[in-house]
């Protein structure tokens, strides 16, 4: 018994420090300032019915930005983790604690590899209980989605991401085709440790998002997902980013009983932020008709 033990623990260790050698830090902090390019995405349910999202962004010809997410099947054993990103979620922890790596720590190796090697195709290294999803999703989707690389896409990608230095970064990305603006997504990040976030109320979001996270309670009393969504409807039908008339919590104050909301949501103005910076990145660039 005394063997077998010692056995898994060291196999525990080595899962670790395998971990800790190819991802020192992991974050899911998205890179600051500006990426755009030519954008392709491939999606598709596998392993049970996880949804497997691969996007890509390719600028002069180079891989500037590759990002792999999964949403957990619909049916997960866990309710809790039903349709949840485990990219920004407390899915990352839960899973650190059963096998000793983050789901994000494998796909993090697998997404600066590509952007380093410049492919999406071949063998990958990966992290000791973190590799199922990169071998039975991310490298199919790479693979399938490489084909259409030498293709000119149709859409363009654009994020802009900021620190907002207040234990929040803020990331815009908006999606154009044909000259349209078919996408637009706001989402605040938490820091990547406990400490860098000043109200104790919110430490314990730490390495996940407002968007994602699955206990964060949004203080204007609408939930953070449902006003960015609405955010999204609204831009795509009157392509324009700066309107938030009609959108929920925009109001200085309101009135529980009658609006649902307590107080403007202060995401509003972090939003506004960053969209004036996407308007001026996307009428420089002249995508939009």
């Amino acid at each position: 018994m005394k063997k077998i033990f010692l056995l898994s623990m060291l196999t525990f260790v080595s899962s670790l420090s395998m971990s800790e050698t190819k991802v020192p830090n992991w974050t899911v902090q998205p890179k600051e300032g500006v990426v755009k390019g030519d954008y392709y995405k491939i999606e598709e349910r596998f392993r049970q019915g996880h949804l497997g999202t691969l996007e890509v962004v390719k600028n002069n010809g180079k891989l500037v930005h590759v990002e792999f997410n999964e949403l957990t099947r619909p049916n997960y054993y866990n309710r809790f983790y039903q349709n949840v990103s485990k990219r920004l979620s407390p899915y990352n922890f839960s899973m650190a604690e059963k096998s000793g790596a983050a789901w994000i720590e494998g796909v993090l190796v697998a997404e600066n590899q590509m952007i380093k090697e410049q492919r999406l195709t071949g063998t990958f290294d990966t992290v000791a209980g973190a590799s199922n999803s990169i071998q039975q999703s991310m490298v199919p989707l790479a693979e399938k989605l490489n084909s259409q690389m030498d293709k000119k896409s149709d859409s363009k990608y654009y994020s802009v991401s900021e620190n907002f230095g207040n234990g929040l970064t803020g990331v815009l990305k908006v999606i154009v085709e044909k000259g349209k603006i078919v996408e637009c997504k706001y989402d605040e990040i938490f820091p990547d440790t406990k400490d860098e976030i000043k109200d104790k109320n919110l430490k314990e979001f730490y390495r996940q998002s407002k968007y994602w996270s699955i206990m964060y309670d949004e203080p204007s009393r609408i939930g953070f997902n449902v006003q960015m969504d609405a955010l999204n409807d609204k831009v795509v039908k009157t392509q324009n980013l700066l309107d938030l008339t009609g959108l929920p919590a925009t109001e200085r104050s309101g009135n529980y009983k009658q609006s649902g909301f307590t107080r403007r949501n202060t995401a509003w103005d972090n939003y506004l932020k960053l969209a004036e910076k996407m308007k001026s990145e996307l009428e420089k660039d002249k995508v939009l008709k």
